[in-house]
């Protein structure tokens, strides 16, 4: 039997997490690790950049900076935190979180440079929030709070709230001012047909990999039918560090605080939800102290993330599918990963390349994508009994969630600034019903 398959018939992993793979294929491994990473982040500075109110070349520089701490936060995480191979990257929940904040900011004439330092005020924050939490050792008592009906409430909603975004941008790119286009809209299509056949009908390795077809299978169409050249981004140099405080200095805004505080709340569900599934995965028992180290080192990963005008991570628990499919949970080649991955933030042509993905191949693909985390939301409401108390429950929060996502950015311009954010936000505002309907109001006996 091979040095990595002592456990196989207990973890069906060919390479357990302290085999050695060898050098070459670990660094095979590591590229497939660096694939999907790929997939999985690519568009994110993509759709953000525009609310962020950031140029093509803006753009592109935070998308180097998304790598380059996505690398950071994951190596720390493998060394020093939960020592699980999991990636540290953009946590959906700051998406849904910028991209309501930009439009407040935008229907109150708040310039999109103040929202920005804003944010990262906020991401530096709640990276030291996550630490203290981490460092005291309450995980296990915060946690209590989130049960199925509110976890599963959290997903739903994000998915609702960011749909609108999704759909809105594949329509919105087939719109000029010579009237609409159906060739984006149908790539758009296409781009989901190809991403729902990979993952259901390839072989298990290239499942893992389905984002990062229909990226491939987009892009090549826009380019032959649409024909339009995407702006070519100089960077001006082949090699630079990526910038710290590149949006300046950080602003503490009490709005924009508070929902930061809560979004990160939202991120310790996540990233217990995301350690457990990899525990079990690799079969590799957690300790209470595992957990207080991840939550302390997902803490530096937001505090980097807001020193690097990034986006404030979590735990991607989808690491644990491609971990199931390929078979190996090695540490080894995860580290070259994280390595390869640090290495692409020094180069800015990498995030030039990124930033000229079509957007209705972005918007696409990340609707396909965002279809597994509805079913998961939905799981959680199965455990559920599904009683009239429970119906109470979720119906209120998810019904006001989705009704405040589907108003006019101009609706809440009457209310105070903290007003505005909180309650302009559908996310936010789920959470908030859903914990007070489950453990004030009705709480379950």
């Amino acid at each position: 039997m091979d040095k990595g398959q002592a456990n196989h018939d207990k973890t069906l992993l060919t390479w357990t997490l302290n085999s050695d793979p060898g050098n070459w294929r670990s660094l095979l491994y590591g590229l497939q690790w660096f694939a999907f990473a790929i997939a999985n982040v690519a568009l994110i500075p993509v759709i953000l950049g525009p609310y962020l109110g950031l140029d093509p070349a803006g753009t592109a520089a935070y998308a180097q900076r998304i790598f380059f701490f996505l690398g950071l936060g994951s190596l720390l995480q493998v060394i020093f935190g939960h020592r699980l191979p999991i990636i540290e990257g953009p946590a959906a929940p700051w998406w849904a979180v910028i991209i309501s904040l930009s439009g407040i900011a935008t229907a109150t004439g708040k310039p999109l440079e103040l929202l920005r330092s804003e944010l990262i005020g906020a991401m530096i924050l709640c990276g030291v929030l996550l630490v203290v939490l981490g460092l005291t050792g309450i995980i296990g008592r915060v946690m209590k709070l989130f049960t199925p009906p509110i976890i599963g409430c959290v997903l739903i909603l994000l998915c609702l709230q960011l749909s609108g975004t999704f759909v809105g941008g594949i329509i919105e790119a087939s719109i000029s001012e010579d009237g609409f286009h159906y060739a984006p809209l149908v790539i758009s299509i296409i781009v989901i047909a190809t991403v729902i056949m990979v993952a259901m009908k390839a072989p298990p390795l290239l499942r893992s990999i389905n984002v990062l077809f229909g990226i491939a299978v987009g892009w090549i169409l826009y380019a032959l039918v649409v024909g339009e050249p995407v702006e070519a981004i100089e960077a001006a140099k082949i090699f630079q560090l990526p910038k710290l405080f590149a949006w300046g200095r950080p602003i503490l805004e009490s709005g924009v605080t508070i929902t930061g505080v809560l979004v990160s709340v939202v991120i310790l569900t996540n990233l217990l939800a995301s350690i457990a599934a990899m525990s079990k995965a690799t079969d590799r028992p957690m300790a209470a102290k595992d957990y207080d180290r991840a939550v302390v080192f997902n803490g530096v990963g937001n505090l980097l993330a807001g020193i690097g005008a990034s986006v404030g991570t979590v735990p991607f628990a989808a690491s644990t599918g491609l971990v199931k499919m390929s078979g190996v949970a090695s540490r080894k080649p995860f580290f070259f990963f994280c390595l390869l991955i640090i290495a692409t933030g020094f180069f800015p042509q990498v995030g030039a390349f990124i930033a000229r993905i079509p957007l209705p191949v972005g918007y696409a693909v990340l609707l396909a994508a965002f279809t597994q985390i509805l079913i998961v939301g939905l799981q959680q409401l199965k455990k559920m009994n599904l009683d009239q108390r429970d119906s109470f429950v979720i119906g209120l929060a998810v019904l006001t969630g989705a009704g405040i996502a589907s108003l006019p950015e101009a609706a809440l311009i009457g209310l105070p600034g903290m007003a505005r954010y909180i309650f302009g936000n559908a996310l936010i505002v789920g959470i908030i019903i859903c914990i007070l309907m489950e453990h004030v109001i009705l709480p379950r006996r």
